[in-house]
């Protein structure tokens, strides 16, 4: 419609994602009963959440264990939701929360591991050559860092953390065999070099699965690959020790990429829910203040949210901007419902009401004030006192069009016409209930003339 949203019907500033929580919810329910029971939880419908509840029954609804049984079908491997639209609003929270974590983690972590080059000079023999592979690790990482928090590549970030991950192992692994290449045969290496390094790649491990801010399943492709890239240098490095030491740096390895992992897909998956319980206390909320503030029937503004847009707009009244308020009523509607019955009569309000909307600019404001009563906010700037009864004009004209309905079958063709009233405001005095009377009076006026007609209150001294 061609009107502000306030024109819209209930639900439209629901997100879509909490729109896919409401119609899994609702179809989820469908076959249980919206109760406790003292064997634990069953599931609720989304329409009786909004009623009030024991607040022992309201905390256990939100505790994790029951909302585990009820959230939307998952991947049980990737934890990605099975609603595209869902898991396309879970990852951009992720990325902020990802930016958010990373700009601490990713600094200490490159500090961190810069600071370890003091400890190499005693190592090895190879003190500028690890050194230069330790820069090369520490831009690499810092560049696809700051690389993935520009917003041209936000959607690639965990690709780019991915990177960054996999660079700093192959690096530790190229420490791996220039720290132990001055050995003859790979039995003969400093004391605490192998092991030292091998700790490094753990550490990595670890850093990946719950510093870098990684996706659950893109962090157990870099786990794994780190893992396999270990056994390969270890078997090279061990080559003719056996495959005791290398079984043995495998197995460590592997354990370390078991906790890490386990400890990412609890937390991953606990963060899904835990957005899920955000987007349905989301929707519940927008459902709630659209009860309170929409009308049922026709979708817009009701008499107390028009009575608050009124005090906002008397109390930021904008210079040199003239308010308008149409009082509209229409013609005729008793003989309509008394004829017909009271589900046409709404069927024709309803259309009004899409008339009006479709008629006014997008910064206009309608409502319903009750029955067939309807009141139109408009501004229009300078003191154009015309552009206000052209628009009632409009309208009156929009609502005389016959209205096409078919019942049992059979079309029915029903006339109305409206009578309107204009006040123009800001003037001295003016409050809500000021506006609306004069409008008020000026629409009983109108149809003292014979309605269909439009009627200006008596002008009052504008406080422009």
């Amino acid at each position: 419609m061609g009107a502000s949203p306030s024109t819209r019907p209930p639900g439209v500033g629901t997100c879509k994602a909490a729109t896919s929580i409401t119609t899994w919810w609702n179809r989820h329910c469908a076959s249980q009963r919206a109760s406790w029971t003292d064997d634990g939880p069953r599931a609720l419908k989304l329409s009786d959440s909004i009623r009030p509840v024991p607040a022992a029954d309201h905390a256990r609804r939100w505790h994790p264990e029951t909302l585990a049984t009820q959230v939307p079908p998952m991947n049980p491997m990737t934890l990605c939701f099975a609603d595209d639209t869902l898991e396309r609003r879970y990852r951009r929270q992720q990325i902020e929360t990802s930016h958010k974590l990373s700009r601490f983690t990713i600094p200490l972590s490159c500090v961190m591991f810069a600071s370890y080059a003091l400890i190499e000079i005693s190592l090895t023999h190879h003190f500028e050559s690890l050194l230069l592979l330790r820069t090369g690790i520490l831009v690499s990482v810092l560049s696809l860092f700051l690389l993935s928090r520009h917003a041209r590549y936000r959607h690639r970030v965990n690709g780019l953390l991915c990177l960054a991950s996999l660079s700093a192992a192959l690096g530790t692994l190229a420490m791996f065999h220039l720290g132990n290449d001055h050995a003859v045969d790979h039995h003969e290496m400093h004391e605490g070099e192998f092991p030292a390094y091998f700790v490094s790649l753990l550490l990595l491990v670890f850093w990946t699965y719950t510093l870098l801010g990684l996706q659950f399943i893109y962090a157990l492709a870099c786990g794994l690959l780190i893992w396999m890239g270990c056994t390969a240098s270890c078997a090279i490095l061990h080559s003719g020790t056996g495959v005791l030491v290398e079984a043995n740096e495998a197995f460590f390895m592997m354990s370390a990429n078991l906790l890490a992992g386990m400890s990412a897909y609890s937390r991953e998956r606990q963060s899904r829910l835990l957005f899920l319980r955000e987007c349905h206390i989301t929707d519940e909320r927008d459902n709630l203040r659209d009860h309170a503030t929409r009308d049922s029937l026709t979708g817009l503004l009701n008499r107390r949210a028009l009575m608050e847009h009124l005090d906002q707009v008397l109390d930021i009244q904008a210079p040199g901007v003239v308010q308008a308020a149409l009082f509209i009523d229409l013609d005729g509607f008793k003989p309509i419902n008394d004829r017909h019955g009271h589900h046409i009569g709404d069927q024709v309000l309803s259309i009004i009401g899409e008339r009006l909307g479709d008629t006014l600019r997008g910064n206009d404001i309608v409502g319903r004030l009750g029955g067939d009563e309807f009141l139109v906010l408009i501004s229009r700037e300078g003191d154009s006192r015309q552009g206000p009864e052209t628009l009632a004009n409009r309208l009156v004209d929009a609502i005389s069009r016959p209205i096409h309905l078919e019942v049992d079958g059979e079309p029915l063709i029903i006339g109305v016409s409206a009578s309107v009233g204009v006040c123009l405001f800001p003037f001295s005095g003016a409050t809500p209930e000021t506006i609306i009377a004069r409008a008020d009076g000026a629409m009983y006026e109108a149809k003292q003339r014979g309605r269909g007609r439009v009627v200006a209150a008596n002008p009052l001294r504008l406080v422009l």
